[in-house]
């Protein structure tokens, strides 16, 4: 009599399930570190991004005798410290399309505006949701620890001018850093705005308030004031489009990813810079370095980074 070989025994159901389980609990475990290694990549390459522009900004110094004016003054052509240093960015293309004499919005300047600069943008960020207003930037010039947003503007003649390196017209040099280059803030990041005024992006939007602070101190506090949930207090300013406008710019006021503000009736502001990387931003400060200052970096710390000349004296473990 033949004996048939026999068969190989399966899997059960309940085997087969306990393997799914465990396989199921190993991607739950390997999900994170990979989503942690892909930021931590991320946010080296928007590090990389910074540090290119305070190299620029220095051999722009270089070439020039001072770092390039922000050129935020109503009236004025309105263009971005940014577009200035596109040379020493080896983007001369997109330099020679810029007519500098026309404002950044004139039909002239089209092919510079929808240019998109990758090293502007932080790959850590989304995509633009408003490509139509032209290539985007997550990089602010440092407008200083003051709220005038516009210091050439009747009505803010009695109150502090901008005390960073970038604003208005003005054209600041090294020597002007007397609270010295490793304690000044130069450029920092922010998120770009999500475009749709029927959502609320705590982080992302401007918010408007009627209000007129005259210090510090009063902006903090009407910014908190603000009822962020109230739709009608969504100021329509899109902050991260084009690159080519020197309205991108921040202030030491409300800490990294804190609330935006706009007392636009006065030209006053409150905007903080703010990023996708957990619990901070990226600051590149005027020696060319770039240290990560947290959400929960203490005001007079945050402060005193953004004033060129202050005379603050800064901790080496303040942040």
């Amino acid at each position: 009599m033949t004996n048939l070989p026999r068969r190989g025994r399966g899997f059960t159901l309940i085997e087969l399930l306990v393997v799914i389980a465990i396989i199921a609990v190993l991607i739950a475990l390997l999900l994170p570190a990979v989503q942690a290694a892909r930021e931590a990549a991320r946010r080296v390459q928007c590090v990389n991004n910074l540090k290119q522009i305070g190299l620029a900004l220095h051999n722009y110094h270089e070439a020039r005798g001072a770092f390039p004016g922000a050129n935020m003054v109503f009236g004025a052509t309105g263009l971005s410290a940014l577009s200035m240093i596109l040379p020493q960015l080896e983007q001369n293309a997109a330099f020679n399309s810029i007519n500098f004499v026309m404002k950044y919005d004139d039909a002239t300047n089209q092919t510079a505006r929808f240019t998109v600069v990758s090293g502007f943008v932080c790959p850590s960020d989304k995509s633009n949701p408003l490509p139509s207003l032209g290539g985007q930037t997550n990089y602010m010039a440092d407008m200083g620890s003051g709220i005038v947003w516009q210091e050439a503007v009747a009505g803010n003649a009695g109150l502090p001018e901008p005390s960073g390196l970038f604003h208005g017209n003005t054209s600041k040099t090294v020597a002007s850093v007397t609270d010295g280059l490793s304690n000044t803030g130069m450029f920092s990041e922010r998120v770009l705005a999500d475009g749709n005024n029927a959502v609320i992006s705590p982080v992302a939007d401007v918010f408007f308030s009627p209000l007129a602070p005259t210090t510090v101190t009063d902006a903090y506090n009407m910014c908190q004031a603000v009822d962020i949930n109230n739709l009608s207090n969504q100021f329509p300013l899109f902050m991260g489009a084009p690159w080519l406008t020197g309205q991108h710019i921040f202030q030491h006021i409300n800490p990294p990813n804190g609330r935006s503000c706009g007392f636009f009736v006065t030209n006053r502001a409150v905007m903080p810079p703010s990023s996708f990387h957990s619990g901070g931003v990226n600051l590149l400060l005027a020696d060319g370095s770039v240290r990560f200052i947290k959400n929960t970096v203490s005001l007079p710390t945050w402060s005193a980074l953004g004033t060129i000349a202050g005379g603050e004296v800064i901790s080496s473990d303040a942040y």
